[in-house]
């Protein structure tokens, strides 16, 4: 389906085929604030929710405080470009930490299921920014890293330009309570008093949920899911979706949306799928590698990739302790890691055949090298079944997806496993003046659901002030 702007004569005739439809454009309404608040509000982490959140805050005339533990966009590019060409890591710069948080680098995907006025607020940020246009009503908008690194600059001096401040390389350490009221917080760079924070720290700062947990924090586990990146030809995925319209200049490197159910009750699926992207490692600590997708906005790369995942249940992980699951991630991650962060690697076919990779079939996009192993040995018998039954329902869809495709490790960093707990007015069930939210807090799973969580608890904050 499509949805399109226009003014047209005899609209009530087109109006009577059912294929069509009229939607009025809504617009976002800024909350009205009453009360001037004693203390700034600040905001922890600057990925879309905290993007957001430090918008519509600034937009009301608060004056938000943003602290992020990496840095700004320019030097964070710099960074992981090293890390992508010597093997360098920081472990406060990297694909998951700094400015416009780990989204940016990604491909960029606006694709989501919600549909309220947020959403058109978070878009027309974007195109204020410099985004194409076109993400109104395109079916699977997308950015790119390229044009991403450009907008979350834009909006961060937007920010600034409101009233608001930010601090890079600025990470919270801990809080300060007073009777489970937030009356401050502690950060490797100084402190700061206020009475409210809204906390949208991402799906990877597991040392910050460490912390909060020990000051009272009510966190939960969560279902997640693991698994590998596969990549293969662009041309193989856009033969099978375009057939006899392949090569057709007008048509631009396509996707594909896979799903498939188990024996063994474990959903698999593909997760943020890179049409003409690149892999890339996307570590955040030593000795430990995670990889993702990537691709920049005009899609141009030789490869395909995508995650392909199998789901987690609690019961996989869960030794009595909230954060076992980012353990579960860790163990992964030190079994996938290899010197350099050189990535395991095996042939899909060869995967399902449980024979070695002599060499890969077609040639990675992977900067940092491979390694021939077995994949199986990352994953236990439940989720190597699972994933063999999938893959071999996903060749169905697509003839020679396991032919032509290759497998790298490992995929760990899809969703938090973590839930933090907050009650009707966005707070947490535990500590007042504390807003959990995003994808880390366990509200979120994406770009724009990110960007609309950040813009509900900041409308939460407001709603608070106002009392």
């Amino acid at each position: 389906s499509y949805s399109v702007y226009a003014s047209i004569k005899n609209e009530d005739k087109y109006l009577k085929n059912r294929d069509v439809k009229k939607e009025s454009k809504e617009v976002y309404i800024l909350p009205i604030t009453t009360k001037a608040p004693i203390q700034r509000p600040i905001i922890v982490g600057f990925g879309p929710s905290g993007m957001y959140a430090g918008l519509i805050l600034a937009e009301a005339g608060l004056n938000p405080i943003i602290i992020e533990r990496g840095q700004a966009v320019e030097q964070r590019t710099k960074d992981i470009n090293e890390f992508f060409t010597k093997g360098k890591l920081l472990e406060s710069s990297n694909v998951q930490f700094g400015e416009g948080g780990a989204g940016t680098f990604s491909d960029g995907k606006l694709t989501t299921r919600m549909k309220n006025i947020r959403v058109s607020k978070v878009y027309e940020e974007f195109i204020e920014a410099g985004a194409n246009p076109a993400i109104q009503y395109q079916q699977r908008p997308h950015l790119g890293t390229d044009v991403l690194q450009t907008i979350v600059k834009k909006i961060r001096e937007k920010i600034i330009r409101l009233g608001g401040e930010i601090y890079f390389d600025t990470k919270l350490e801990s809080l300060y309570l007073n009777r489970n009221h937030i009356v401050g917080i502690h950060t490797n760079k100084q402190d700061f008093s206020t009475d409210s924070v809204i906390l949208c720290t991402g799906h990877s700062a597991s040392d910050t949920y460490e912390t909060l947990l020990a000051q009272g924090v009510e966190i939960t586990q969560k279902d997640f899911a693991i698994g590998v990146r596969v990549e293969h030809p662009q041309t193989l995925i856009d033969q099978s979706t375009y057939g006899k319209h392949y090569g057709h200049p007008a048509l631009k490197a396509s996707s594909y949306q896979l799903t498939a159910k188990t024996s063994v009750n474990r959903g698999v699926y593909s997760f943020c799928m890179c049409p003409g992207g690149v892999v890339i490692p996307a570590s955040t600590e030593q000795n430990c590698l995670a990889v993702n997708g990537m691709s920049y906005s005009m899609r141009a790369g030789k490869n395909a990739n995508s995650a392909i995942l199998v789901q987690i249940p609690r019961s996989d992980f869960d030794q009595g302790h909230p954060l076992d699951g980012f353990q579960f991630q860790k163990k992964l991650e030190q079994l996938g890691y290899h010197e350099g962060f050189v990535a395991p690697a095996q042939n899909i076919k060869d995967y399902l055949n449980h024979i070695p990779s002599d060499k890969l079939v077609i040639q990675t996009s992977y900067p940092r090298n491979t390694i021939m192993k077995d994949m199986h040995t990352f994953f236990s018998d439940e989720v190597n079944q699972a994933m063999e039954e999938g893959m071999k329902q996903f060749d169905k869809k697509i003839h020679g997806w396991i032919e032509n495709g290759i497998m790298l490790g490992l995929e760990t960093r899809s969703s938090s496993p973590i839930k933090i707990l907050r009650n009707d007015n966005g707070c947490s069930s535990t500590i007042q003046g504390l807003y959990p939210c995003g994808e880390g807090a366990g509200y979120a799973g994406g770009i724009v659901s990110s960007a609309v969580d950040g813009i509900k608890q900041a409308e939460n904050y407001i709603a608070h002030l106002n009392q």
